[in-house]
């Protein structure tokens, strides 16, 4: 049944009279009572009844216009959605993002630019870098935050977001609490606590060792940069992690890592496959996200500096 038909019936049943409610809607009397009838023999119940000069609904009319109502308000609410769809003001997206990346950026970006962007569901899922790799190549999500690849796939669009650093984390006993950064050469004489390889930030941590041909002396590979300063805590050496990470503990100290004094840095973008290219909303999300990225970088950064020599990209 046309919906316009429901739409008749709501107007009779609230004005009480075929003329008005043709008025209201536009239409000649008789097509509305054209519409009226054959809404009457679909459902094979009586809608109205005279009285007097006017109209009033049957009891079957009286409990069927209620749902009809509802009806006409889901009508109404789905041509706004699919208005805002059309416009790129409602959708959905999903994003894969490293968990480091997530807890460092994302807890109040996310919120704010959510309530500003009240039309887009954003659904959110951590894991590894060449993990979400794959899960943007599958389809499975739309976007993906994480350290940018050396290589991206030439179906890929990478958009760098900014840039992290290295720090080592432990005890005094292991680390003395310096202004200075701490040299590779220095930081390889202790044991290692670092990330798994499912964290592309590990694959720039390994490439640096390899340029000063020293392998670490590792202890434990991890998931979580939390697991990593509990060990350190307890003393089992020193916690190499992204800058990304924070670190709550006060007896632990925390110092970037350098390469013959040059901070061992790495970038991170947002990338998503060409072949299914983001919406309007996904390339704001992006942009806002940038702009956040950068601002958090110049608050812990406030004299900003030029591209290091020892830049890391990772595949």
């Amino acid at each position: 049944m046309d919906i316009r038909t429901y739409a008749g019936f709501a107007a009779v049943a609230d004005l009480a009279s075929v003329t008005l409610a043709a008025d209201r809607l536009h239409l000649t009397q008789s097509a509305l009572s054209r519409q009226i009838k054959a809404l009457e023999q679909s459902f094979g119940i009586r809608l109205f009844e005279k009285a007097g000069r006017n109209l009033r609904l049957t009891p079957a009319g009286e409990a069927l216009v209620g749902r009809v109502n509802s009806l006409l308000a889901t009508e109404r609410s789905l041509r706004t959605f699919a208005d805002e769809l059309r416009s790129d003001q409602a959708g959905l997206l999903r994003i894969g993002a490293c968990s480091q990346l997530i807890e460092r950026f994302l807890p109040s970006f996310l919120r704010s630019w959510v309530t500003a962007n009240p039309g887009i569901e954003v659904r959110l899922e951590d894991g590894g870098g060449p993990e979400l790799a794959e899960r943007l190549r599958a389809g499975d999500v739309h976007l993906t935050i994480a350290a940018t690849p050396s290589t991206p796939a030439d179906s890929f669009e990478v958009v760098r977001l900014g840039r992290l650093a290295f720090l080592a984390v432990a005890l005094p006993d292991f680390l003395a609490d310096l202004p200075r950064p701490i040299e590779m050469a220095e930081l390889l004489v202790h044991p290692i606590l670092t990330l798994n390889q499912r964290h592309a930030s590990r694959e720039v941590f390994d490439a640096a060792c390899r340029l000063i041909g020293e392998p670490p002396k590792l202890v434990m590979e991890g998931y979580s940069p939390h697991t990593l300063f509990a060990m350190a805590e307890g003393g089992n050496g020193v916690a190499v992690v992204p800058s990304s990470a924070r670190v709550a503990s006060t007896r632990l100290v925390a110092r970037p890592i350098a390469l013959k004094g040059e901070p061992v840095e790495f970038d991170i973008c947002a990338m998503w496959d060409r072949r299914a290219p983001l919406p309007a909303y996904g390339l704001r999300f992006v942009e806002a996200l940038g702009a956040h990225v950068r601002a958090e970088e110049a608050r812990d950064n406030p004299r900003q500096q030029a591209p290091q020599k020892w830049h890391l990209n990772v595949v």
